[in-house]
């Protein structure tokens, strides 16, 4: 079997022919290699999925940290157009009196609540001078009285952008029902007080029974308007001010508020996007991005090759696979020369197979090279017998007929090579699980 002559150093990228062993090789076995099988068809290539493996919560959200701000912004920016220049109401309160029965409270709390609102009511109210100029329309669209339940009160709540001045016309519009109230009882009690004097100025004309029995007459009608007129003077006290307004709070929400509320939900919309995506899809941006997200790994840069040919020279193995990843097959490359020029360095004698076919547009091809056939185990378990080197160092694409031959060995060291930016987390936990015997590193390459 003719030997291998390593590689010069600046051909560390070229790919090295391996012969095919001619004779017996170790354990009387041939060393005879069956001419590879057609590539399979491109759907039928691809590695097994890794089962679904959860990335930390916060890491995920650290590395899916343009989701938040852009999602914080666009609700930030919804608050600010629906959101309107603050607003503060106040109310004043008044009371009913002089009816007990509860649907008559009922209809006098509801006659009371269009009252406030009426038209006559507004306008009087603007006429006082703590409101004055106010227009009766304007305040008329910022009125609203409610009767409470239960209750003999009838809350009159104004709004305005002033707190101050929504105080003054609460209690504005409290005073023009109270007096407007008051002005009807007034002209109640003044119609029935003219008639009860009409009937007893009146002279009783004629003698005898028929004056008397007529006489009779006009005082019981006398009597019940009197009655009537004092049951109006009562009446007339019927609304009375429960209570004057005298603060203001906020009412609905200001620009600034549903802003940050808007930012709030946004961040919240975003948190809950980026988690239920998940993490597979993530290519991955940094080495501190896929530590965070995949705790798990084992992960070193391009410029650590030094530190992997002192991990395999330690760990005794004589075989290193460089697998790279569908964006990955020149720093695979590199990365696997690397490595055997540092394990010259250290006085080991090393065969380099670079079994990545390069094609333009950094692609590796669909079809697998020949010189994969040295992954063989029967191969690396005698690598000084087959290469007549100490070393073996081999680099290839991630492809299933590559990875079949070295899944579930331990005797070798693997090597998973992803891009910054290209390689999806999802790609990286599939190559690791399908070699995960081998104890991968994953390196990422800028």
């Amino acid at each position: 079997m003719s030997a291998m002559t390593p590689p010069d150093e600046d051909r560390a990228l070229s790919v090295q022919t391996v012969p095919k062993p001619d004779g017996p090789g170790p354990g009387g076995s041939t060393g005879a290699h069956p001419v590879p099988a057609e590539p399979l068809p491109a759907e039928s290539r691809r590695l097994p999925k890794a089962a679904a493996r959860p990335a930390p919560v916060l890491a995920l959200l650290r590395a899916r940290w343009p989701w938040l701000v852009i999602a914080g912004l666009m609700g930030t920016l919804a608050g600010l157009l629906l959101g309107t220049t603050q607003i503060y109401q106040a109310t004043a309160t008044i009371r009913l009196s002089g009816v007990t029965d509860p649907l008559q409270v009922k209809q006098a709390g509801q006659t009371y609540e269009e009252i406030a609102q009426s038209p006559p009511v507004i306008e009087k109210a603007t006429t006082y001078n703590s409101i004055k100029g106010t227009a009766p329309e304007d305040l008329a669209a910022r009125v609203t009285a409610v009767w409470a339940l239960d209750t003999y009160l009838v809350d009159i709540t104004v709004k305005n952008s002033s707190g101050e001045r929504a105080v003054l016309e609460a209690n504005a519009v409290m005073t023009a029902v109270i007096d407007s109230a008051n002005s009807q009882a007034d002209r109640k009690n003044k119609e029935l007080k003219d008639a009860v004097v009409k009937v007893l100025a009146d002279k009783v004309q004629g003698s005898g029974d028929a004056t008397a029995v007529e006489q009779g007459r006009r005082d019981r009608l006398g009597f019940g308007l009197g009655d009537a007129q004092l049951g109006q003077i009562v009446q007339a006290g019927a609304v009375t001010a429960g209570s004057q307004a005298a603060s203001y709070i906020a009412a609905g929400t200001s620009r600034p508020i549903a802003a940050g509320l808007g930012g709030i939900g946004g961040l919240i919309l975003g948190a809950v996007a980026a988690l239920l995506v998940g993490a597979g899809r993530r290519r991955i941006r940094t080495p501190n991005e896929l530590r965070a997200l995949a705790p798990e790994l084992t992960l070193r840069s391009t410029t650590q090759a030094g530190e992997v040919a002192g991990r395999l020279l330690e760990s005794g193995h004589s075989t290193l696979v460089v697998l790279s990843l569908p964006s990955t097959p020149s720093s695979a490359s590199r990365f696997a020369a690397a490595v055997a020029n540092h394990l010259r360095t250290h006085g080991s004698s090393v065969t380099l197979v670079n079994a990545i076919a390069l094609e333009s547009g950094d692609s590796s091809s669909m079809a697998l090279p020949d010189e994969v056939w040295v992954l063989r185990r029967d191969i690396r378990q005698d690598v000084k017998s087959y290469f007549s080197t100490d070393m073996l160092v081999v680099a290839c694409t991630a492809e299933p007929e590559a990875v079949g031959l070295i899944s579930g060995q331990s005797d070798l060291m693997a090597v998973i090579v992803a891009k910054e930016g290209r390689s999806s987390l999802q790609q990286v936990w599939d190559t690791v699980s399908a070699v995960e015997s081998a104890d991968p590193i994953v390196v990422l390459a800028p």
